[in-house]
């Protein structure tokens, strides 16, 4: 069958009203999700752009494909680690597939048809000769910073200097209508990817769907109230970096509205397209893919923009797969992660899964059945970015989240209790059991997914002198 991969960035989950969202409205991606399966507990391996679209297209986790950081960071160590291995794109078209991409990249050989097997491909530089032939004047991630300074209330936020054709995401949507109408011109079946820009900030939004959304209709965040006792750090650097510390709730409201406005505008673009493959008849024979990289603090726990933590608002993603074929309009709430995407597309083209792929094949969950033997935990991993090189690893259960920061305080979270994850449990002597179980669950993921960090025979947790060797094991 086809495949259709719409991938947005930095997307929270509760942005989609099928989710939840008690204001923004979404109804292309909530028809989506109608006439397939939602995915409720999905998750990114990174909340950090590069590392998590590398593990998308590679279908490991971030220390094994080694993009450690965005594109850039840290002198540009880890910027070509990735080229060691192959994406979804490769696979597919040895299996006799046409390959698109359109918009957003954020990896090594941008455009290099050769070396990621993209028989069609649309990038930045495209995007920059369509403005130029249009006569716009425009530096992408520039101008919208200029136009919108970040000043002493809202950051980043407001009405897009360009119009809802011309803006970034507009063009994808665009270029990708135009892409179908060419393959479904030929007689091999395609795998498209449409990347968005947005709802990445800045929250720079066309008419009319900035105004769409009034502040004060934003409800407060449960926890906003953050006071960061009992936490790393590193979380109170953040608010120095971003200069968000004294941003009210009256300010964050401003954000989110623009934000809400900008996922609206996506889910028009979605609409668009999903139109276009309708017009083509081509959607019965199309399997859509609707997700992001990461999510967003958007202002919970009083942080902006990703990384440096383990919060859900980052990691806890949307996926929406609709397939023809499969089951219409059901959820599935086992722990997904954005390393099975890439094996699911393989699975969808007839492609076997190759050796060394930590990710599994969604395919049997669309038809409602969890497939024996599936992952009781979502496992994510951080390794800094810009200025802080550092590492986290996060592993959640139902109940428990824990997240161990080597060179940091380390933390533990009662889901159901304090699903906000305001209070770090991680140095209280009552949870000392809890602690000891959700770390060897951790030492289980890391020897699964072969992190380097397992080698670590023993880790000293507390005042209590909690840890963890082989020899407890």
């Amino acid at each position: 069958m086809n495949i259709l991969y719409l991938l947005t960035d930095q997307m929270r989950y509760d942005a989609l009203s099928c989710n939840g969202a008690p204001v923004c409205r979404t109804p292309a991606i909530d028809g989506l999700a109608e006439r397939g399966t939602n995915f409720t507990s999905a998750y990114s391996a990174n909340a950090l752009c590069t590392p998590a679209r590398a593990s998308i297209l590679t279908g490991v986790y971030p220390h094994m494909h080694g993009q450690l950081a965005n594109m850039g960071n840290f002198n540009g160590v880890f910027d070509r680690q990735v080229l060691n291995w192959k994406g979804y794109s490769c696979y597919l078209k040895r299996r006799g597939y046409q390959t698109g991409y359109i918009g957003k990249w954020h990896l090594p050989e941008e455009g290099n048809k050769e070396i990621w097997s993209f028989d069609a491909w649309d990038t930045e530089r495209d995007y920059d000769q369509y403005l130029q032939e249009k006569g716009i004047s425009y530096d992408m991630g520039v101008s919208e910073v200029q136009h919108l300074e970040w000043g002493e209330e809202a950051p980043f936020c407001g009405p897009s200097v360009l119009g809802a054709q011309d803006h970034h995401d507009g063009w994808v949507a665009e270029r990708a209508c135009r892409m179908l109408e060419t393959f479904a011109g030929e007689q091999e079946p395609f795998m498209l990817c449409a990347a968005f820009h947005g709802p990445h900030f800045p929250y720079a939004v066309p008419e009319p769907f900035c105004g769409m959304y009034r502040p004060e209709d934003v409800p407060r965040w449960d926890n906003f109230g953050e006071t960061f006792r009992d936490k790393p750090v590193v979380q109170q650097k953040e608010l120095m970096r971003w200069n968000t510390a004294q941003l009210t709730w009256k300010d964050w409201q401003k954000v989110i509205a623009a934000y809400w406005g900008y996922c609206s505008y996506l889910d028009s673009l979605t609409g668009q397209i999903l139109g276009k493959l309708e017009e083509l008849g081509l959607t019965e024979n199309t399997m859509v893919v609707f997700s992001t990289d990461h999510g967003d603090m958007l202002g919970s726990h009083r942080l902006f923009n990703k990384g440096f933590n383990m919060y859900e608002e980052d990691h806890h993603i949307p996926l929406i797969i609709a397939c023809p074929g499969k089951a219409e309009g059901i959820s599935m709430d086992p722990f997904v992660n954005t390393v099975d995407l890439m094996p699911t597309f393989l699975d969808a083209g007839g492609c076997e899964t190759p050796a060394g792929v930590q990710g599994k094949s969604l395919m049997p969950m669309l038809e409602g059945k969890v497939p024996q033997g599936w992952r009781q935990e979502s496992f994510s991993e951080f390794n800094g970015y810009e200025s802080t090189l550092l590492t986290s690893r996060m592993v959640r259960t139902r109940k428990w989240k824990y997240v161990y920061n080597p060179f940091g305080q380390d933390e533990l979270y009662d889901m159901e209790s304090d699903p906000g994850e305001l209070h770090n449990l991680a140095e209280l002597l009552g949870f000392v059991h809890v602690l000891r179980r959700m770390r060897k669950k951790m030492l289980g993921c890391l020897r699964e997914y072969k992190d380097s960090i397992a080698e670590v025979t023993s880790w000293q947790s507390n005042s209590y002198g909690l840890f963890i060797s082989d020899r407890e094991e």
